[in-house]
Parts: C-alpha cells; structure tokens; sequence
C-alpha cells in the first residue's frame, strides 16, 4: 500500500510537472515579464508545502494496522 501511495504521487506529479515548462513559457509570452512565472513557482511551493503539513508520520507504526485513526 505505501508503495502503490508512492507510486501514484510521483505518477501524478510527472503528468502535472511535465506541463510546468508549458505553462511558464505561456506566461512569459502573454504578459512579457518574468513576475508570473516567479508567482507560479511560489503557488506550487505553497502547495507543495501543504501537501506535506497533511502527512502523517508513520514511523514505527505497525505495518498491519488497518486502521488510520
């Protein structure tokens, strides 16, 4: 189950990071300057960050435990 969870991130992630250089070079075509580009990095940052704040660490948690409580 961890495996498939850390698979299925990093899956997701490649579809939606390989359209990062897309989307920036859009950016900078449409307004001509590197501030949105700049913004778009600090919105993904910040969502990356909470992302993580909702982690729970499962360090030396029983691996059979089917409760997530």
């Amino acid at each position: 189950m961890r495996y498939s969870g850390a698979s299925l991130g990093y899956q997701i992630a490649a579809v939606f990071g390989g359209f990062a250089p897309f989307v920036m070079t859009a950016l900078l075509a449409a307004t001509g300057s590197a501030w949105p580009v700049s913004l778009y990095i600090v919105a993904m940052s910040a969502v990356t960050f909470v992302a993580v704040l909702g982690i729970r660490e499962t360090f030396r948690r029983d691996l059979h435990q089917t409760s997530w409580a």
